[in-house]
């Protein structure tokens, strides 16, 4: 797979020292082409980061490191609240959320599909998580939890309660990506895979138990693995 990339002048520059730590997943309530088209148009001023078309492709409007217009909220009363917030995380920062979410919009009308996924479309929406969580994990050192994936609805509840539909398939992109988990032990997480080769290879760790959380005699020894390994002064 591969993204087409079509930049959109809605959005905001940085992201005021957030990290993105949220992917929300949108229905477009429109055909690719014409979402695309709309998020790109600055009348609009509203974008997604990416766009998944019902056939797989995918189209990047924002880069992740600067903030897309697509489920801001506030601190007022209003259905933007960020109060009114079904996530713990909105309601405590109190900042607009699109500071901190990764937006994807899915091409598709809720009348028609309830939120559900064609095929090709929920096969692109595994692998572009997944190297979104690799982008994120690469630049901000920060991972992108499963729990984390969720809809503009758990955002504002108030003021998109339908969005992206109750038929939407969180479970299941969410069992997808835990495949290398389930797979062994010895399986890394895909956004992951190419630290943990590069790490064999220089000898820093045996290659087993990935997902097993390290005690501190294990840090250590990692560490001083890895000063072996680097060149002498």
């Amino acid at each position: 797979m591969n993204i087409v990339q079509h930049a959109s002048p809605n959005m905001s520059k940085g992201r005021q020292g957030w990290t993105p730590d949220f992917i929300v997943c949108h229905i477009t309530e429109g055909a690719f082409a014409g979402t695309v088209s709309w998020i790109t148009n600055p009348a609009s001023q509203v974008s997604y980061h990416y766009v998944v078309a019902r056939n797989g492709q995918i189209t990047q409007a924002v880069d992740i490191s600067n903030t897309a217009w697509a489920n801001g909220t506030n601190n007022s009363t209003d259905n933007r609240g960020n109060q009114h917030s079904q996530l713990v995380a909105v309601r405590e920062r109190r900042v607009n959320a699109n500071l901190f979410t990764i937006s994807i919009g899915f091409e598709g009308r809720l009348a028609e599909t309830g939120g559900r996924l064609a095929e090709t479309q929920l096969n692109a929406a595994v692998w572009l998580i997944d190297n979104i969580q690799g982008a994120v994990w690469q630049r901000y050192q920060t991972e992108i939890l499963l729990d984390n994936i969720v809809g503009h609805a758990h955002i504002t509840p108030r003021w998109k309660p339908n969005c992206p539909g109750a038929g939407f398939p969180f479970e299941e992109i969410a069992k997808q990506l835990r495949q290398p988990a389930i797979a062994g032990n010895n399986s890394p997480s895909r956004w992951a895979t190419e630290a943990w080769e590069w790490a064999i290879k220089h000898r820093i760790t045996d290659g087993t138990n990935p997902h097993a959380t390290p005690t501190r005699e294990q840090v250590v020894q990692l560490l001083y693995n890895y000063h072996k390994c680097l060149p002498p002064a």
